[in-house]
């Protein structure tokens, strides 16, 4: 039994469509379907009820499917536990976060005084975060608690991030030291680019507050930054967002309640060991804030 032939196995019986599955391996429907028959043929059972041109998973297709996911699952694991044995001897930390600019400082802190460990460092999209097998290759994970729900995922709080608006130095609100973020609702407001978590944030914020946000501009942190300080309109941000800016012209005013402040999470592999290196940059993020 070949495991390619499995994984044939597997994907056409999560799709049950053999002319649309055969596109997605890129082989040709009569060669899925010869591979899919040797496989009964050697097992001496039907996998599929065939109606038509239509095809069903049947019970015995059923059983072979959970067997092959584990098989599958399993395959995983010891291809990331090889590499966690690699990143042990070498010193390395993997690790992803979903707002970059807010971990510069802790990360180039961490690396000045842990020299000898290599630190990987990916920046994650909302898809990504919602996709268990793109999350598998990091040892470390930092973003909002609620954008990872998966339960095989572990967690520390590392600290408690409320919500800003980033204003240039003269805007009308620039004198006020909290406002509402309805208060905001005519505003031209840049926005980060769609897919990243903390735009997210910001549409569930204004949706929060009653409003649709008026865009005028999609931007990276940086560009944002630099176009809230030219004063093309003004952002909505987070406290460690803000900080993390080295803009003199930009002024940060606390959102009051609603919305809920962002609550900055650690995750990590349930019920894996983190090898020394991650496990020191796990503590040193939580202690990091706790000293600052």
């Amino acid at each position: 039994m070949r495991l390619l032939h499995l994984y044939y196995f597997k994907v056409l019986a999560e799709n049950e469509h053999l002319l649309n599955t055969a596109k997605m391996i890129h082989i040709s429907p009569p060669a899925l379907s010869t591979t899919i028959s040797k496989l009964e043929g050697e097992l001496q059972v039907n996998l599929f009820d065939r109606v038509g041109r239509n095809i069903r998973l049947n019970e015995n297709g059923k059983i072979l499917y959970t067997h092959v996911c584990n098989i599958f699952s399993e395959l995983d694991e010891i291809k990331r536990e090889l590499s966690k044995t690699t990143s042990e001897q070498q010193d390395i930390v993997n690790i992803a976060v979903s707002a970059p600019s807010l971990w510069n400082e802790v990360i180039g802190s961490f690396i000045k005084v842990h020299p000898h460990i290599t630190v990987k460092h990916s920046i994650l999209r909302v898809q990504q975060l919602q996709n268990p097998e793109s999350l598998n290759v990091y040892d470390l994970i930092i973003t909002d608690i609620g954008d990872i729900k998966d339960k095989i995922w572990e967690h520390e709080f590392i600290i408690e991030d409320p919500p800003t608006l980033l204003v240039y130095e003269d805007h009308p609100f620039a004198s006020k030291r909290s406002i509402s973020l309805a208060e905001a609702r005519d505003e031209p407001f840049i926005a980060l680019s769609k897919g990243y978590s903390s735009r997210e944030f910001f549409e569930n914020s204004c949706k929060q507050a009653g409003f649709i946000p008026k865009i005028v501009a999609e931007a990276d942190y940086a560009l944002r930054a630099q176009l809230v300080e030219n004063r093309y309109g003004i952002a909505f941000s987070s406290v460690l967002g803000a900080r993390a800016i080295k803009k003199s012209g930009i002024k940060m005013i606390r959102v009051k309640y609603p919305p809920n402040p962002r609550i900055q999470t650690v995750f990590w592999k349930a019920g894996a060991s983190l090898s020394h290196a991650s496990a020191q940059l796990r503590d040193y993020l939580a202690d990091f804030y706790k000293n600052n």
